[in-house]
């Protein structure tokens, strides 16, 4: 029986890729960059979910719920720049910064369109509950709102919007047009443009046209990486150091926050993801957690609107044992509950699913 072809799952195309990738360098770490995927997402389905995190911290007056604090201020947080870095990686991996407006009108059907569908579709049903006299006083009120207000809420014009973590492919989708545009000056001059980026992101220069505009440098050093050709598997060794130095990095950080330690958690946070799956690629439970990364898409798409749905009921984080235990499992059975949805969505109606997902998990 033959060896299964390996598929590529990249944030940013339109399937698993089929037929074998042009560059190596992707080839060879397709498995890991589909676990880390996984990984991230899951992550982020944490952090979305919400937990009042005290503003003021003593190490002298502990709860039962300061693992999850100090989770939520410190160790998750670097997820969404990790999947940014993947991202600028692939592309450039993949040379889709040259393919013009080839990739442009990928990059419509991979992220701009489930972008709007699963935004717009919660807007639609906020909008109705709202004139119902159910849900107002949320982030965005609907009813009698400004034409900004409405810009915000569909379109993610100035904030996040309404199905709050599609931020992130609203502003990927318009950072990957960007690559465009400026790819082969980018692959000339890749280290002052990312300069120049941070520079952006630090003084938020470009005004409301990227919302997180710390994912404008991080896009462009995962093509740096891709460009430099660096050898990511001579780190994997390393796991173990850098799985200490980041729990010491947030404890650090958690109690004593500071703009420098947040970088120093994403950079160690990315280390210590990319080394873990050199583990798990290769570990009992591989097969399985790529069978899994293919949903990783449609359940970053849809555990917004399942979380708003928890939190519609009254659920809430208490300080208590079952607290805890409680933001241990469900942001977990969310993300599992919204991959199982799916595959029931792309079972009953395949080709809507799969286009209203860029094609991904259906």
């Amino acid at each position: 029986m033959n060896a299964p072809q390996t598929i590529v799952y990249d944030a940013q195309s339109s399937r698993g890729a089929a037929a074998p990738v042009q560059d190596d360098m992707l080839r060879k770490n397709s498995k890991r960059l589909s676990i880390a995927r996984l990984l991230l997402i899951v992550l982020v389905v944490y952090v979305h979910f919400p937990l009042d995190v005290p503003t003021v911290r003593d190490i002298g007056e502990l709860s039962i719920l300061t693992p999850a604090y100090l989770a939520n201020a410190t160790f998750l947080r670097f997820s969404v720049t990790i999947l940014t870095i993947m991202s600028g990686f692939i592309m450039f991996s993949k040379d889709q910064d040259l393919q013009g407006m080839t990739t442009v009108s990928k990059k419509v059907k991979t992220i701009l369109i489930p972008f709007l569908f699963w935004n717009i579709s919660l807007v639609a049903l906020l909008f109705v509950a709202q004139s119902a006299g159910v849900l107002s006083g949320q982030r965005l009120d609907l009813v009698g709102a400004s034409w900004q207000t409405w810009a915000d809420a569909l379109f993610s014009y100035s904030t996040r919007p309404v199905n709050y973590p599609l931020y992130f492919l609203r502003d990927l989708f318009v950072i990957s047009v960007l690559a465009v545009a400026i790819g082969r000056v980018f692959r000339k001059y890749p280290v002052p443009l990312i300069v120049a980026f941070m520079v952006v992101a630090e003084y938020n220069l470009d005004g409301h046209l990227i919302l997180r505009t710390p994912m404008l440098p991080a896009f462009f050093i995962g093509g740096a990486i891709a460009l430099w050709r660096v050898p990511l598997d001579k780190l994997d060794s390393g796991f173990w150091v850098f799985a200490a130095m980041l729990f010491a990095m947030c404890c650090i950080h958690y109690f004593y926050p500071s703009q420098n330690n947040g970088t120093y958690i994403a950079i160690l946070g990315g280390l210590t993801i990319w080394t873990l799956t050199a583990r798990l690629a290769n570990g009992p439970f591989a097969d399985r957690l790529l069978a899994w990364s293919k949903y990783s898409f449609p359940i970053y798409l849809m555990h917004g609107i399942a979380i708003f749905a928890v939190l519609a009921v009254g659920f809430t984080i208490e300080p208590t044992i079952v607290g805890l235990l409680a933001w241990l499992i469900v942001p977990l059975v969310v993300a599992v509950a919204c991959a199982v949805a799916f595959r029931v969505f792309s079972m009953v109606m395949p080709k809507f699913a799969s286009f209203v997902t860029g094609g991904r998990g259906a």
